[in-house]
């Protein structure tokens, strides 16, 4: 073989070789196509919209989509300098949003969720976490954007302290007034997706 054609078969192998190196180790070129390749490996999506990027430790990244009025939660890290993967630690994935508003704890201390109500402005989550006996609790604020998409950051997240729920969550509109309320209001009322209980 000449040594053209050797230089040519090589220009052809190598990127057959790089491109199933990735098909077969899950890696991609941007986060974006990790999000997506999830996805479609969970079997929904994909989300109509990405509604957030996050930086998480290390260059990673936390990617959150919007798919028929549901979210869709994935961290991707970078691997090889110029390419990223699904994080270590698992997926949250899909996250049914059934109620007018739907919060969810992810395992970094954040907060997040969507709102299907287009009146609420701010969400106020009551965070409860530590012992099953001796709760913690604490009360965060977030804005919700023209998506219905909030975050925010408890930060008080130890998992040696046990469990972490959200305990209540008010929806309230720009004349600051609650219109929505689910869980065990700090009076002891239990709402459930804004109905009260008795």
């Amino acid at each position: 073989m000449s040594r053209k054609k050797q230089v040519l078969f090589f220009i052809i192998l190598i990127p057959v070789f790089l491109f199933s190196f990735m098909r077969l180790g899950s890696y991609f070129f941007t986060a974006e196509d990790v999000f997506y390749a999830c996805e479609r490996g969970l079997g929904y999506g994909p989300s109509d919209k990405i509604l957030a990027e996050y930086d998480l430790e290390e260059r990673s990244k936390l990617i959150v989509g919007k798919w028929n009025g549901d979210l869709s939660v994935v961290p991707a890290e970078p691997a090889f300098v110029v390419l990223w993967k699904l994080k270590d630690g698992g997926v949250s994935g899909f996250i049914p949003c059934e109620k007018i508003v739907t919060g969810y704890l992810l395992i970094d201390g954040k907060i997040l969720g969507l709102v299907s109500d287009r009146e609420i402005s701010e969400v106020i989550c009551q965070v409860e976490y530590g012992d099953y006996e001796n709760p913690l609790t604490q009360k965060i604020s977030m804005a919700v954007d023209k998506d219905g998409f909030f975050i925010g950051e408890w930060g008080n997240q130890n998992h040696e302290e046990g469990y972490a729920v959200i305990a209540y969550i008010e929806g309230i509109n720009v004349q600051k007034d609650v219109i929505y309320r689910d869980g065990v209001s700090p009076e002891g009322v239990y709402y459930n997706n804004g109905v009260k209980e008795n």
